[in-house]
């Protein structure tokens, strides 16, 4: 899977969970600051994330720090893939 398709198909699954399309916009949007993530939708996320991709995110290893924005959330989960 190339890194566009990628990126594209989270944010989609983000847009998605959050209720809004600006994400598929503005990658600077602060997710948490904005409301389009909390605690209950960040959990759906992942675990639609795990289901579409088979990234496996622990809670306990997971930094909300780390998705503060729709950039941020890709390049994280970019590197797990990685790893």
């Amino acid at each position: 899977m190339i890194a566009e398709e990628f990126a594209d198909k989270v944010l989609r699954l983000l847009a998605s969970v959050g209720e809004t399309d600006e994400v598929l916009t503005n990658l600077d949007l602060p997710l948490y600051d904005y409301q389009v993530l909390d605690s209950m939708r960040t959990v759906q996320l992942i675990l639609m994330i795990e289901e579409q991709f088979g990234i496996k995110i622990s809670a306990a290893e997971f930094e909300r720090e780390r998705w503060r924005t729709p950039r941020a959330v890709i390049a994280d989960l970019e590197q797990r893939v990685r790893l």
